[in-house]
């Protein structure tokens, strides 16, 4: 990794950390700067301002979601297996990194990510690009706009996160949370 690649890193880690324990809206610059042993001239040349800083952590964050969701996707399993994968891969990123998975929550919600970054952070999931518009046409999920799916399929991975956050869920518990959360949505979903 080049020292160039390294600092942006630092610089988003740091970013990570603090928006994670005080939120992004209470984080000044300066506190970044003093966590990433930078200085200010560095993250304004790195990201231009915070708004910057704050789409690229989002960004970030996405892209580690969607990798992780990504490893050991079934490309020629069922509609259903496909489905079912992600949903798992999405929970258990959460389990595993809760504050990076909280602070993607407040971020994805919030008013200050560009659309831009909106757009972009699809990108990562082009693996799994065709799977609602094929559950439709294949007549199994109902009837509606893709991206009303797309946010039923996130509120309720999160709130099933969420909850095994909050219950210290794992192992055998953690995976009949899971595999419960999923079927409650299949069935919401399919026709």
């Amino acid at each position: 990794m080049s020292r160039m690649s390294d600092t942006r890193t630092q610089i988003i880690e740091a970013s990570i950390d603090l928006f994670a324990q005080a939120g992004f809206w209470n984080t000044p610059t300066s506190k970044i700067v003093k966590h990433a042993k930078i200085s200010t001239g560095t993250l304004f040349n790195y990201f231009g301002s915070k708004d910057g800083l704050i789409d690229e952590v989002f960004l970030q964050l996405r892209q580690e979601q969607a990798g992780y969701a990504a490893e050991g996707y079934p490309e020629k399993g069922s509609i259903k297996e496909r489905v079912e994968h992600i949903w798992f891969r999405h929970i258990d990123w959460a389990v595993r990194h809760p504050d990076r998975h909280k602070l993607l929550q407040q971020l994805r919600m919030s008013d200050l990510i560009s659309n831009d970054a909106h757009d972009r952070s699809w990108y990562e999931w082009s693996f799994a690009e065709t799977l609602i518009p094929e559950a439709i046409e294949a007549g199994l999920y109902r009837n509606v706009e893709v991206k009303f799916i797309v946010w039923l399929a996130f509120a309720q991975r999160d709130t099933a996160a969420d909850y095994a956050i909050a219950a210290g869920l794992k192992d055998m518990a953690l995976m009949k949370h899971i595999t419960n959360s999923f079927e409650i949505y299949w069935g919401g979903i399919t026709k």
